[in-house]
Formats: C-alpha cells, sequence, structure tokens
C-alpha cells in the first residue's frame, strides 16, 4: 500500500526550536529552529520511504476558531524573537526542497492534517502523520497512524487505535468527546469543570459518548457533577466544536502530492547562506532514497505514451536544427523576429566550466527549435560555417529582443563560447522575483503555476548522485524535446509575468535596474577574483598552530585530555570540574532534555571571561574558520584562470540584496583578527595592480533619516557627526562630549538594532543588563528621535493597509499577517515592515551605484574592473595608473546614485589585498 506522509510543519519547527535553543550561524542568526526542523523532516522521509507528502502550516490569521470563542488562544505567551525570525526561513527551505505545502485562510494546520489524513484513506493510502498532537488522535484508524517525531536516536513510533487509547485511555472515536470535558488551557479551551482525563475516560466508558453524557447524566449522577452537566453543557458543546478537527477542506488529489522539481542551485545556496553543512551532506549521503519520491503507477497505462503526455502536457512542437537548411532557416527567422526566447543546453551548472551542448529558440507558443552541437556527424552553415559563428549576429544584435531563465547563465556561458549577446530585455526567474519575492521562481515551479505544465524533470535525462550523466551524454531526441520545452515555457511565460509587472508597477525597477544589471553581473563573475595560495597555506598552518595552543591550555586547566567537540564531555569538565560558574559569580546553566549541560555558544559566552571558556570559544571559532573558508577557498579556484568565480544572485534575497554563492563572499568575517586575515588572501590579478574598496557609510542609518524626516538624525549626518555619539548624546540628555564608551555602544546597538524589530529582551542580552534598563533605554531612544517612531507606525499603517512595504524604488515585500491574533506571527510581520523599506532601499541603492560605475569605467576606457559585491561594498581590481581616477570615479557615481534627505558618503581604500583596501 502506498503511503501519504503528512507533516505538522508549525509544530515541527516549534519543538525543534525547544530542543536546540541557543544555536545561531556565522552570520548571528538563530538557526536551530531551522536546523532541528531539517533534520527531524528527513528523518521521517527516511524511516518512512513515503511515497506522497504534504506539508501543512498555519496562517497569520484568525480561524473559524477565533469567531466561535473571541479568547481562543489568548493566553499564549509571547513567543522569542529567534524563533520568530526563523518561520520564513523554514517555510522557504520547505519551498526550496520542493515539497508540496497547505495553508488555508480561516483554518488551522490541524484541520489541513486531517483533511489529508481523511481523503488520503479515501484514496487507499496509508496516511502518517507527522505530529505529537493530541489533536490529531481523533483521525487516527487502521489506516491513518499518528508518528510523533522522536527525540534524538529514539525509534520511531506509530500510533494506531490501540495505541492512542493506551495513552489517551479513549480510542480515536472518542477522542473529541474526551477533548472538550477535559479542556485544553493552551488553547484556552475551557471544559467541564471538576472533570480531567480520568473522570472523562470513565464516563465514555460509561456513557459512550457525550450526548448521552450530557443528556442522561444529570439525572444519574450525582453532587456537583450533575450540576455542573447541567449549568456548563453549552460551554461544553462550544468545546466539542472547537476540538473537532475539519476533515472536508479541499486538498486535492492526495496521489498527486509528490515533490515537485526543485532548484538544486538555490537549495545548496540556502544551505551554505545558513551553515546547514551537516543537512546538505545528509541530502548528498541520502541520495536518491530521501526527496527522491517518484510518482507510482496508478493506472495500466503509466509507462505509455499516453500517459506520459498526460504527465508532462508536451504538445510542442519541437524542431531539431540538424542540417546546413535548417540551420540557414533558423538564422534567417532569427534575423527576422521581434524577439524570441533564449536558452543553453551544458556540461555543468558552473557557467564558468560548462562546454555548450545546444541552443533553444522560441518565438511563437508551442514551437521552439533546438540546435545541437554534438550531433555525430558535425553539423555547418551553407559554406561550413560554425553553427555559433552562423548565428551569432542575432545573439549579438540590440535590436533583437532576447528573452531568458536565469540569462545571466547564458549569457556567461556564450561568452565563453565568442558570443557577446545583447538585446537582453527580459528574464522570467527576475521578473517573478520581482512581483513575489518570497517564493519560487525556478522554470518547473514558474511552468506549473502560470501554464499549468508540469516540465520533463531534468533528472529524468541525467539522473542523480554518482550515477548521473551529462547533457552531452544524453541521446539528442530527448534533449531536443527537453531544452524545446524549455525554450517554448519561457516564451509563454513572459507575457502573464508582464501583466504582474504592470499591475504592481514594477516595470521601471525590471527594466531600468535589474536588467541591465544582469550583463555586469555576468562580467564580474567572469572576471573573478585573484586568491594568494601560499598566504592562504600561511594562515592553515597559524590557525593550525593556534588550535593546537588553545587545546593545550584548555587541558592544562581541565587537568585532563577530552573531546573539545563532544558536548557530553565538555560539560561535565566546565561545570562540574573547573565549575566556572563560580568563578564567573553566576549560577549553573540549564541541562538539554537529555540530561548535558548546555554548551552552545550563546550560553557559554555569558561566561566569558574565565580562562577555560575563553579558550573554548577561540578554539571553536579558530576551528570554523579554518575549515569553513580556509579550507574551503582553494577547491573554489578555477584550474583555467587560477581566480575565484562567485555567483552573485538577483533573485535569492526577499529584500532584493544580492547573494554570492560557490563561494558565499558575503560570509567571509571581518570582525576577528583571524577573519581579517581571510581577506588578506584576496589579492590583484598581477603585479601592478591593487584592490580598491568602496563601501557605504552607515547606509541604513542613513536611509532611515530620509524615510523619517528625523531632524536631529538628518542634522547629525549633514554635520558629519559621529551617529552613535550623538544619538548616545540625544537619549542621555548631555553634551557630545560627555559620552561614554558604555553609552555609545548602547546607542549604536539600538540604532542598527531598531532596523531588525530589536526588542528589550535581545538589546539586554547584547549588553547584559537587565531587561528593564533595556526597556528604559529603547523608550528614551525613541522620545530623542521622535519623527522615527513616527515613520514607523506610519510604516506599519501602510503595511497593513495595503499587505505590503516598498523601496526607494518601488521594490515590493508583501507582508502578511500584520493584524494576526497570533502574537508571534504577528510580530515577525512588524519586523519585516519595518526592516524591508530599508534592506530593499539599500539594496536599489547599490545596485544604481553598480550601473553608474560599470558605464563610467566603459565610456572613460579604464582597464579596472568591478569583481566583488557584498553588503554595501563594491571592490575593484584597478592598475596602479588608474588608482587616482577610479577613486574620483567611484566616489562621485556612489555618492551621486540617488538624492536622500541626508548625504550618500563612500569610504574608499586601496591596498595589495582585500584587508588592507577594506
Amino acid at each position: 500500500m502506498n503511503r501519504l506522509l503528512v507533516v505538522d510543519g508549525t509544530a515541527l519547527t516549534f519543538r525543534a526550536f525547544f530542543a536546540i535553543r541557543g544555536l545561531s550561524d556565522r552570520q548571528g542568526r538563530p538557526s536551530g529552529a531551522l536546523h532541528g526542523y531539517l533534520a527531524s523532516l528527513l528523518r521521517a522521509l527516511d524511516d518512512y520511504e513515503p511515497d506522497f507528502i504534504a506539508v501543512a502550516w498555519d496562517l497569520p490569521k484568525p480561524t473559524f476558531r477565533h469567531k466561535l470563542l473571541s479568547s481562543y488562544k489568548a493566553n499564549r505567551e509571547e513567543l522569542d524573537e529567534d524563533l520568530i525570525a526563523q518561520f520564513p526561513w523554514v517555510r522557504e527551505v520547505t519551498e526550496l526542497l520542493g515539497l508540496p505545502s497547505f495553508d488555508q485562510e480561516g483554518f488551522e494546520a490541524d484541520d489541513l492534517l486531517a483533511s489529508l489524513a481523511v481523503q488520503g484513506e479515501e484514496a487507499g493510502l496509508e496516511v502518517l502523520l507527522l505530529t505529537s498532537d493530541k489533536d490529531l488522535a481523533q483521525v487516527v484508524t487502521e489506516k491513518v497512524l499518528q508518528c510523533p517525531p522522536p527525540k534524538g536516536n529514539e525509534p520511531g513510533l506509530e500510533m494506531g487505535p490501540k495505541e492512542i487509547k493506551a495513552k489517551h485511555g479513549v480510542p480515536p472515536n472518542q477522542m473529541c468527546d474526551w477533548q472538550a470535558m477535559v479542556g485544553d488551557s493552551s488553547d484556552n479551551i475551557a471544559g467541564l469543570p471538576g472533570v480531567g482525563p480520568k473522570k472523562a475516560t470513565l464516563l465514555l466508558e460509561k456513557y459512550g459518548n457525550l450526548d448521552a453524557i450530557l443528556t442522561r447524566g444529570p439525572k444519574e449522577e450525582k453532587g456537583k457533577l450533575a450540576e455542573n452537566l447541567v449549568t456548563y453543557a453549552e460551554q461544553v458543546r462550544k468545546a466539542l466544536d472547537l476540538v473537532t478537527l475539519r476533515t472536508d477542506l479541499k486538498v486535492g488529489k492526495p496521489t498527486e502530492l509528490t515533490p515537485f522539481a526543485r532548484d538544486e542551485a538555490a537549495l545548496q545556496d540556502f544551505l551554505q547562506d545558513h551553515d546547514l553543512t551537516s543537512i546538505s551532506r545528509r541530502l548528498e549521503k541520502k541520495q536518491p532514497n530521501i526527496l527522491d519520491i517518484e510518482p507510482v503507477q496508478t493506472n495500466l497505462f503509466e509507462n505509455s505514451k499516453e500517459a506520459h503526455a498526460e504527465a508532462h502536457q508536451e504538445a510542442g512542437d519541437y524542431k531539431l536544427v540538424d542540417s546546413p537548411e535548417a540551420l540557414a532557416t533558423l538564422r534567417d527567422s532569427l534575423n527576422s523576429s521581434e524577439g524570441f526566447a533564449f536558452d543553453t543546453e551544458t556540461t555543468s551548472v558552473d557557467p564558468m566550466q560548462a562546454n555548450l551542448v545546444g541552443m533553444s529558440f522560441s518565438w511563437k507558443e508551442g514551437e521552439a527549435f533546438y540546435l545541437p552541437l554534438n550531433l555525430e556527424e558535425k553539423l555547418t552553415g551553407p559554406n561550413n560555417e560554425d553553427p555559433v559563428d552562423f548565428i551569432k549576429p542575432a545573439l549579438e544584435d540590440p535590436l533583437i529582443p532576447k528573452t531568458g531563465q536565469n540569462i545571466k547563465y547564458d549569457l556567461q556561458v556564450m561568452a565563453r563560447h565568442g558570443v557577446a549577446m545583447q538585446g537582453i530585455k527580459f528574464d522570467t526567474m527576475i521578473a517573478h522575483f520581482l512581483v513575489h519575492p518570497d517564493e519560487q521562481h525556478n522554470l518547473d515551479a514558474l511552468s506549473l503555476r502560470y501554464l499549468n505544465l508540469h516540465k520533463v524533470p531534468t533528472s529524468s535525462l541525467l539522473g542523480r548522485g554518482k550515477d548521473s550523466i551529462t547533457m552531452d551524454q544524453v541521446p539528442i531526441d530527448r534533449v531536443r524535446e527537453y531544452a524545446g520545452e524549455d525554450a517554448d515555457a519561457t516564451w509563454r511565460l513572459a507575457p502573464p509575468l508582464r501583466e504582474e509587472l504592470a499591475e504592481h508597477e514594477l516595470e521601471d525597477l525590471m527594466n531600468d535596474l535589474e536588467i541591465p544589471l544582469l550583463p555586469v553581473l555576468a562580467r564580474m563573475e567572469q572576471e573573478g577574483v585573484a586568491v594568494d595560495p601560499d598566504r592562504l597555506k600561511s594562515l592553515s598552518e597559524t590557525l593550525n598552530a593556534r588550535i593546537e595552543d588553545l587545546a593545550a591550555i584548555i587541558y592544562e586547566l581541565a587537568g585532563e585530555e577530552f573531546n573539545l567537540n563532544s558536548p557530553k564531555q565538555v560539560g561535565p569538565i566546565l561545570f562540574e570540574t573547573l565549575k566556572v560558574q563560580d568563578e564567573a559569580g553566576l549560577s549553573p546553566p540549564g541541562k538539554t532534555k537529555t540530561g548535558g549541560w548546555r554548551t552552545n555558544a550563546p550560553t557559554l559566552e555569558k561566561y566569558a571571561g574565565v580562562p577555560a571558556v575563553d579558550a573554548l570559544l577561540e578554539h571553536r571559532s579558530v576551528s570554523k574558520l579554518l575549515s569553513g573558508f580556509v579550507k574551503a577557498l582553494p577547491q573554489f579556484v578555477h584550474p583555467e584562470t587560477g581566480r575565484i568565480h562567485t555567483s552573485f544572485n538577483q533573485a535569492i534575497a526577499a529584500t532584493g540584496r544580492l547573494s554570492s554563492s560557490d563561494p558565499n563572499l558575503q560570509n567571509i568575517p571581518i570582525r576577528s583578527a583571524e577573519g581579517r586575515r581571510i581577506r588578506e588572501a584576496f589579492i590583484p590579478r598581477e603585479i601592478g595592480w591593487s584592490l580598491v574598496s568602496a563601501d557605504y557609510s552607515q547606509v541604513e542609518l542613513r536611509l532611515l533619516a530620509h524615510f523619517s524626516k528625523d531632524p536631529a538624525l538628518c542634522t547629525a549626518f549633514a554635520e558629519g557627526a559621529d551617529i552613535h555619539a550623538r544619538t548616545a548624546a540625544l537619549v542621555a540628555g548631555i553634551p557630545e562630549k560627555d559620552v561614554t564608551s558604555e553609552e555609545r555602544a548602547r546607542a549604536k546597538a539600538v540604532n542598527f538594532g531598531i532596523l531588525y524589530g530589536m526588542g528589550s529582551q535581545r538589546l539586554a542580552r547584547e549588553l547584559g543588563i537587565s531587561i528593564s534598563e533595556a526597556k528604559t533605554f529603547i523608550e528614551h531612544w525613541f522620545a530623542a528621535l521622535p519623527m522615527v517612531r513616527k515613520w514607523l507606525d506610519t510604516t506599519l499603517e501602510q503595511a497593513e493597509e495595503k499587505g505590503e512595504t516598498r523601496t526607494l524604488l518601488g521594490r515590493r515585500r508583501s507582508v502578511p499577517g500584520l493584524g494576526s491574533s497570533d502574537g508571534r506571527v504577528a510580530a515577525f510581520s512588524k519586523n519585516m515592515a519595518v526592516n524591508s523599506p530599508i534592506q530593499g532601499s539599500a539594496a536599489d541603492l547599490i545596485k544604481i551605484a553598480m550601473l553608474r560605475v560599470d558605464r563610467r569605467i566603459h565610456q572613460e576606457s579604464l582597464r579596472a574592473r568591478m569583481i566583488i559585491q557584498v553588503h554595501d561594498e563594491l571592490v575593484f581590481d584597478c592598475p596602479d595608473s588608474e588608482l587616482s581616477a577610479l577613486e574620483s570615479l567611484v566616489r562621485e557615481e556612489m555618492e551621486g546614485a540617488y538624492s536622500l534627505e541626508v548625504p550618500l558618503v563612500v569610504d574608499i581604500g586601496k591596498g595589495s589585498d582585500w584587508a588592507q583596501a577594506h
């Protein structure tokens, strides 16, 4: 019997957070819930090997239960800020994994789980519910099993009717009645006073159901119970309505819930960005078993041509260009066309190492042409011309509009084959990103959403894992179908996406910023940046030596050697042998659910100043630098160029900021001395050249001043004051010269933290002060800068009214949930509403600057090259003879990128390596 696994995504995230508290990534972002969620999810996929899967989520809006009971869930405590921050990442990675997700306005995830369970069983499936919530016990049958996520290495548990009765005292068909009488304090549902779990079980054993209890009970029972059965009958009936799950929600056909094709590159970028290396390795190691759920046979014609056509809906006329005459016809059609969709087929996802296998073109719905370069008999033009050279004029003609999906990749591939493509006018991936920045943007997902087209999955051609092949090894006719479908789908996607861009007033952002940026980024990626292997080797030796020294210090303090990477061994040494808590004058930390001492970084940082703790924290930090950067960077050096060619991604960060991958240069730390030394390994391409770094100064705070128009902030920036000292002085009501370093640090923390929704809880934790002190400081900060408070309030009001926020250039981000009765959702949405205009506007500014600087460099025929963009910084490779000209040019173009209420200021440095330049 085929299996459907239904996951309670919201509950699994909660469970993961409380199981792995305090974990954070290299950027300091909380990551415990994200990591734990993925670990539990992947284990479930591995343990249960489902044929179908669905993940259900709560929405940040009231449900029908709130209408039945206005105080429903009203007594729940405010959620931890670190948990709130991780929910969107959990949803994002679920989509990146290609897992079907469900949420429905007016209902809870539990209702969706129940509906999927009942409808899945009706479809002849065995249903496994991955949740420990007792509410789901009511739908358990012999074919619907509840599977609580196991703890640690404990074996998984599949609970059927017998197990449910053993645990709760009643079978599944009595669970609703039982819950109605017992009530649920966590949901603020009042049951029958005086009746607990045991009494409810006895009553159901005696009467059979709640209706009989309420009808016969007042006559047959005695004393207070008989009285309560009359007094609270309506309360209990309302409780029954509240605890009963809906099973009739529309969830589609359970037998179609298979993972859709996912963007492997985007998934790996996400995992790398969030330091989820163990999850990434686990995915690689477990393939093809995990997340390789294939559609199962549901009819006798599954393997027939009819079934194939139904599954993929391939109705296109996709022609193979396999003769000189056909090639000539293609060229003439391209040259006379009013535009076409273009795609390449290659041997690698890395454009710098990909060999061109073929090209596909489409300019009419349902039609496409595939030009292969690997025919047995080499294809040439009518006069023996090379096929690429033969169609090159059309590809380089700026007056013929080209459309692509992630066309930056194709730009680079063609550039390596001698074609400088021009006329790039539309990219379906970027268009969808601008309209729906929080969704998936790969071609498979877009085709399914807009065209109802199930594309031929790449894995069906190339396979997976060690046995996979490259596109040049696939039979050409199969590639024709696949490549033709890609070009056809891209061409068909452009019109509806253009309509959405117009509907949301995003055409200018697309046409004037994002599309012109494509060739700029492509050139930057092609240029790459040189690294000095000798410096990396030297740094590796230094870090290894430091790790050994730190280990020796720790062992000497402990009086014994032990595994520094084992929490089970580290905890007892620190808190039982050395008693570091006594030395720090603090109480010992809490313990994990398995009984071990907590030894994660946030916990140990509370005991900073104790030699053993300081040494251990440094040991961890240095070890991470060594493995995560120093040893990893050489693997990205291109064998031909000797440089690192990172990828700059326009359609990943929902704020609009660029991200980088392979490697992620944004993750290179610069705060520690060892981290800065990593930047020393990035060097100019040759002798007589230097690296130049141009970094916007405090751009986010300048944008805050621009949007809020707060006089104090604007004046401080106009006067070139130390913004943190000035703010501290305003808050304390003292002269700026009297501000202490401690007061400045507090002001700095709030200045930046206010943009990320920092509350008193987090400020207290960062500064080591009480929550009441932190609360008072934040109140004084807003009192000193009243226009900031006004802007925040106005921004939130507009976001709630319109359901979105906008940046300087109109970049949008949807902000659901501001009016949610769920505190955690409302708090997260509030943070997003405030942060997105600032972050997104910073993204707008740096992208404008990149276009302006790139244009000037070419206008003035400089040999200098823009090679890196990280956060608010641009890095250039520049001949020493052009340094003065470049600095003047860059300052002028970056500071003049946009006219704000306050001046834009750029800090520029130069040097023989990136660290020296910055």
